[in-house]
């Protein structure tokens, strides 16, 4: 089958909706080459109004976020009898799947019509436990860099927090334990704004909110991430790329499942003595991983190819 091309075809337009964090990258990402991508959010009666609009003209859907059952968006796209629709689903939309399932709130038309697409093959098993069909299809990050960069001088370990709502959910009690037990070595919190911390020991740093973390990942030798549940962590990806050592709740390439606070201090203080004897090594495992099938642009490519077949379909 020959792919349509921007000169023998008109651009094909996909409206992104979805989760804002990633919804503005994916769209900026996958734009050119005869792809029109564009991003809407529901915010601002100005914004549903062109959103409106674009749905009309697009020739694809593609929502960030997965679910069983209609919201508005779902259900305008349907009257305007829109078929070519895919749902990513990436991280805890699928716990709020599972709730709306056991509870019998799913919809066959959401089953049946759009296609469904999941980060890693866990969840998959987890979208096909709710009645789905589903394809394993990474979602690509511009942050991951194209080659890694050297370890900093200075052993530290990368932590990420996004509020105070989820902090337990993100193991922000394990990081604090283990920084506590680990008191010579330096831990920088990322993510967490105007959210004070109570007995913080003096090795455990809170820069708040930062929007590119790429001098982070240069300056940090670790990251931990003990979150209770993840999608394809765009942060761990990024990481790999850089060639840090990742500690991750999953069993990854390139990454050590850790599945306690002290199985995680116990990894850490292993690198960091390591990393005092001058043997610690990038992470070459992970790095190659990334560089074989989590690039930016092979992830474009793999998605404009699989979206042509829908649009052709």
């Amino acid at each position: 089958m020959t792919s349509r091309t921007s000169r023998t075809m008109p651009n094909r337009r996909v409206l992104v909706h979805g989760m804002h964090n990633f919804g503005r990258m994916f769209a900026d990402l996958m734009n050119g080459d005869g792809w029109e991508f564009c991003y809407y959010r529901d915010k601002g009666i100005g914004n549903f109004a062109a959103m409106a609009r674009a749905l009309q003209r697009c020739d694809l859907i593609y929502q960030i976020g997965g679910r069983v059952n209609f919201g508005k968006f779902l259900r305008a796209a349907r009257l305007m009898g829109k078929r070519r629709i895919v749902m990513h689903w990436v991280g805890s939309d699928t716990i709020l799947g599972q709730k709306e399932f056991s509870d019998s709130k799913s919809d066959q038309w959401v089953a049946q019509n759009p296609v469904h697409w999941a980060e890693t093959p866990w969840m998959v098993q987890e979208v096909e436990r709710l009645g789905l069909r589903c394809e394993l299809v990474p979602l690509p990050s511009a942050r991951v860099p194209e080659a890694p960069s050297p370890l900093p001088p200075e052993f530290s370990v990368l932590l990420y927090v996004p509020d105070m709502q989820r902090a337990s959910f993100y193991g922000l009690d394990w990081m604090l334990q283990v920084a506590k037990e680990l008191p010579h070595i330096r831990f920088d919190l990322v993510g967490l704004e105007n959210a004070p911390l109570a007995g913080v020991p003096r090795n455990f740093h809170n820069h708040g909110r930062i929007s590119d973390l790429s001098d982070f990942m240069q300056r940090s030798a670790v990251l931990w991430r003990p979150v209770q549940h993840d999608g394809l962590s765009l942060m761990v990806l990024e990481a790999l790329g850089h060639g840090r050592h990742v500690l991750w709740t999953y069993e990854f390439p390139g990454c050590i499942a850790v599945k306690s606070a002290q199985e995680a201090r116990d990894r850490i203080a292993e690198l960091h003595e390591k990393h005092k004897r001058g043997d610690l090594e990038i992470n070459h495992v992970g790095a190659q991983v990334v560089a074989e099938s989590y690039l930016p642009r092979k992830l474009r490519g793999r998605i404009r190819a699989r979206l042509d077949e829908i649009l052709e379909s």
